[in-house]
């Protein structure tokens, strides 16, 4: 233990003098353990770290699946279905519905993302409120007055953390709803709107079912769904029991879902279950661009530790004397190994701790770039699984870079060495130093191809043509309250007035309502029936999207009109149902037919007959990676819904007119609330948000991989060059020219930069296959972004090799053979 602290005073004290060494090693290996600890401690919150539900592992989200690889929501008379024959499999499942709720009374009206739940929908998660109380259900299954509980986070931004909102009633949609309870900081169950992107908008708030135990379409409280089997909008959650494997509960609902498609051919015809475990649907999209993003941090540290390994190779060439010294004194071996790993393990320690520091802020950076994408963001932090592997990190980073140089310096040649040829460099340590730098070049090739790879792709998906103009255009929404506006006639007039009022500001050109916007994530699907024909089998051949619109909304998107007519003002709830289709419905409906005229039922037989009267061009409506679907648009004065979505098209700077929105839609009701005011460029842009983030780490990890690998051939060559200094005076002595002692020096870096590329395009070659899910019309072998970034590489170790090449060509051979 004596021998171990004085190895130690004499490490820090040899460190301390040579701050310059110190301080330069520190903060290359800093740097990449600040990024492996900022990503793992997203990945630690996402992936790691239980779910804030009792026993997690026992939860299940449970689908409607027709095809392979399909997710649909559920009925509500499935729901039903599926609880009751169930039991056998599960101790209990809840339904969640999406529903968006205006807060007011009380300062600004506000809309609030909530949900609809079961009222057993806490009881099977396992949680409970963090003040107050959470659902309690009558006898028959229904909440017995109008409750809410609030989340954390609204109850703290909207309510003060006043813990004297228990019981206090609120204004929800124009009615009142006594506040029972607030659920715990940790508790962030989603809204859940897009099927596929349960972490985009957390619910704020949760209100019970009050209709047999269905929860809510819509904000009118009065509806009654349990019947509607051609309605599918509940996502369903349920809680195992006891040493039920999801396979045999997958097994239990099919056979409930094979009952169901006897009994119900028209609309639950291959109609199967689904069964996916909580945390794989919560994490399961965003489980692959963490581990990417781990892997290319990785691959930085090893650039870093490659680099800090050749500053301890030169190091230990300058010592080579006093090493020898210390074994002829009697030193042995392991005690030389052991110091000289001592000095790497306290400088990686030194390091670990600068980078944790430096990762408090990549954690900020990391989760303001990515936009919305990572689920569990409220729970990333420097935990205790964190702290320990930033430790691991630092010893394992001290292992690597100082175990080479310690075992090569471990045994000097004590004659040659002692003899005064100290200074000259070992072949080994010259070898070493080559394969290192070769190490870090192959590396920085395989970042900056897949980080090219990933920027085609997102080049690729911007350029998507998305059938309608971006520019100039603002957005918002508006959710109307059932008690104000208890009908459709009353709901469209309103609709209509914000649009008339809208168009009247100073610098609008056009505005229209629509009840999903394109590229927004929310979706309507319908089947469809067309006179004169047989109901096709259910499922997505007799399917398409449902759109109602106000006049004019083709024309503020810029969508063409390619048949027929617009609708107009005169569509009304008193003239003939109207309906215009796009091409993609009428290459799917009416191939090779003209359209115009036909009619068609929409939702049920039962519908009425709705006329075809014009035909407009495709809209990627599901984002840039999905094809043109299937659509038909009706006008909101035959059809609407209380929940719509407003484009106006500017003159100016969209955003601009945001007050004046505001203040048109108060002059018609001061109550109501203008929310998700954005343009639709950032609509459009929050399709490829993802794709951004991703590209925009890897390319940042990339660039930075390349610059360590410029900056440690210039290193490697730079040494080398001065341990020549003598060879080059000779040889320019004896009548070498300039250029030839450049074509020298960067012949030996231009080798070793020719072999890392190589080796790193092999290796991009295998490794790149794990990026094929995340891109776009791009392939993991594009010959392109390869030869391109092979040639950047070799441009950029050109310019390091050239450096310290043009320096030794300046070497004067009098000051060189008078040094000797």
């Amino acid at each position: 233990m004596t021998a171990l602290v004085q190895e130690l005073r004499q490490t820090l004290r040899m460190l301390w003098k040579h701050p310059g060494f110190t301080v330069v090693a520190v903060l290359t290996l800093a740097l990449g353990i600040a990024a492996n600890t900022a990503i793992f401690s997203v990945i630690n919150a996402v992936l790691l770290a239980p779910l804030p539900f009792a026993e997690p592992e026992r939860l299940a989200l449970l689908w409607v699946q027709r095809e392979a690889d399909s997710r649909e929501p559920v009925s509500a008379p499935d729901f039903l279905a599926w609880r009751e024959g169930s039991r056998d499999a599960f101790e209990a499942l809840a339904a969640v519905a999406a529903v968006p709720f205006n807060l007011a009374g009380e300062g600004t009206p506000e809309r609030l993302r909530g949900a609809s739940v079961s009222t057993n929908f806490f009881d099977v998660l396992g949680v409970e409120a963090a003040l107050g109380t959470t659902f309690r259900s009558d006898p028959a299954g229904q909440s017995p007055w109008q409750v809410v509980v609030l989340s954390h986070e609204l109850w703290q931004r909207r309510f003060g953390a006043d813990a004297g909102v228990i019981g206090r009633t609120v204004r929800l949609n124009d009615r009142g709803y006594q506040v029972i309870g607030v659920m715990p900081a940790r508790f962030t169950w989603p809204s859940i709107t897009p099927v596929q992107a349960l972490t985009q908008d957390r619910a704020e708030l949760w209100v019970p079912a009050v209709k047999h135990d269905v929860p809510l379409f819509g904000p009118d409280v009065e509806q009654d769904f349990s019947q509607e089997r051609n309605l599918h909008y509940l996502r369903v959650v349920g809680r195992l029991k006891q040493g039920v494997a999801l396979e045999a509960a997958s097994r239990a609902l099919g056979l409930v879902a094979e009952r169901r498609a006897r009994e119900f051919p028209d609309t639950n015809a291959k109609a199967g279950v689904q069964v996916v475990a909580l945390r794989e649907q919560l994490v399961g999209n965003v489980r692959h661009v963490l581990w990417v993003l781990l892997g290319a941090v990785g691959l930085v540290l090893a650039i870093a530790c490659a680099n800090v390994a050749n500053l301890f190779l030169v190091r230990a060439t300058a010592r080579r004397r006093e090493l020898a010294v210390r074994v002829a004194l009697g030193a042995s071996r392991g005690r030389v190994v052991r110091q000289l790993l001592l000095e790497s393990l306290l400088l990686a320690l030194a390091a670990g701790a600068v980078g944790l520091l430096g990762a408090v802020w990549g954690v900020d950076v990391l989760l303001g770039m990515s936009t919305g994408e990572l689920p569990r963001t409220t729970e990333v932090g420097l935990d205790g699984r964190v702290l320990a592997f930033t430790l691991f990190m630092s010893v394992l980073t001290g292992v690597l870079f100082g175990l080479v140089p310690a075992i090569q310096s471990s045994a000097p040649d004590l004659h040659t060495t002692l003899k005064g040829a100290g200074g000259q460099a070992s072949p080994v340590g010259g070898r070493s130093r080559g394969a290192l730098v070769v190490g870090e070049v192959a590396l920085a090739v395989v970042l900056l191809i897949g980080a090219g790879l990933l920027l085609r792709s997102l080049w690729r998906l911007q350029a998507v043509e998305p059938g309608f103009q971006t520019d100039h255009a603002l957005t918002w929404s508006l959710s109307l309250p059932p008690g104000d506006y208890p009908d459709e006639r009353r709901q469209a007039a309103f609709f209509q007035d914000v649009v008339a009022r809208v168009e009247a500001l100073p610098g609008v050109k056009s505005a229209a309502a629509v009840v999903t916007l394109p590229f927004d994530g929310n979706d309507i699907s319908l089947a469809l029936f067309i006179e004169g024909r047989p109901p096709a089998e259910p499922g997505p051949q007799r399917t398409l999207g449902l759109q109602m619109v106000t006049p004019g909304y083709f024309r503020t998107l810029g969508i063409p009109l390619r048949q027929g007519r617009d609708f107009a003002s005169t569509d009304t709830a008193d003239t003939g149902p109207v309906v215009l289709v796009n091409a993609a419905a009428v290459r799917k409906f009416w191939p090779g037919a003209d359209p115009l005229g036909q009619r068609v039922r929409i939702g049920s037989p039962e519908d009425g007959w709705r006329t075809v009267v014009g035909v407009v061009d495709d809209v990627r409506h599901g984002g840039p990676t999905a094809d043109p679907r299937a659509e038909l648009y009706v006008p909101i004065m035959q059809s609407t819904f209380p929940s719509m979505q407003f484009v106006a098209r500017t003159e100016g700077e969209p955003l601009a007119l945001a007050a004046a929105v505001r203040s048109a839609v108060a002059a018609l009701d001061a109550d109501l609330p203008v929310s998700q005011v954005r343009t639709l460029e950032a609509v459009v842009a929050s399709a490829t948000a993802r794709q951004r983030f991703l590209s925009a780490l890897v390319g940042v990890f990339a660039a930075l991989a390349l610059l360590l690998a410029g900056v440690g051939l210039y290193g490697v060559i730079a040494y080398m060059a001065r341990q020549r200094t003598q060879e080059i005076g000779i040889r320019m002595a004896l009548g070498a020219r300039p250029e030839d002692v450049l074509r020298l020096v960067l012949g030996r870096g231009m080798r070793l930069a020719v072999l890392g590329v190589g080796l790193g395009l092999l290796a991009a070659w295998a490794a790149t296959r794990v990026l094929a899910s995340m891109l776009h019309e791009v392939s993991t072998t594009d010959p392109l972004t390869f030869g391109s970034l092979a040639l950047l590489v070799l441009g950029v170790t050109l310019v390091a090799t050239w450096l310290p090449a043009r320096r030794a060509t300046r070497v004067d051979p009098l000051v060189a053979l008078k040094s000797e």
